[in-house]
């Protein structure tokens, strides 16, 4: 099964999913999702993952790059720490559609920086 026709399982989230999906390849050309155990993982540039949950839970799980400090956060879809040097958030409803994307753009930021970049926490200016 391909990553689009797990997102389509979810089908309250199905146009949220593949939007987020075709954001990514927008975001760095090339990119492809492998099945890696229960995770797509975007390759060759592994700045996010997605898992989809579609037998119980019904949502979708974004690995982003970046620890938690290094994103603006959005109430409506709060990130927490994943794997060392990753942050993670769940996507539940087509209002974090926002948020998710800007969590997105901002890890293949980060991975383009390096592992070695000095991390910064992101400052709002109005």
């Amino acid at each position: 099964m391909s990553l689009e026709e797990e997102i389509s399982k979810v089908t309250e989230l199905k146009h949220v999913g593949l939007a987020l999906l075709q954001y990514v390849q927008s975001l760095v050309e090339g990119t492809e999702f492998q099945a890696h155990e229960r995770r797509w993982v975007a390759r060759p540039h592994n700045f996010v993952t997605f898992e989809v949950h579609w037998q119980r839970a019904r949502n979708i799980t974004i690995s982003l790059r970046g620890n938690p400090s290094e994103f603006i956060q959005f109430s409506e879809l709060p990130l927490k720490g994943g794997m060392a040097g990753y942050s993670e958030c769940k996507v539940t409803s087509t209002n974090q559609l926002r948020a998710a994307s800007s969590y997105i753009a901002r890890a293949a930021e980060l991975y383009k920086r390096g592992s070695r970049r000095i991390q910064k926490k992101p400052v709002v200016l109005e």
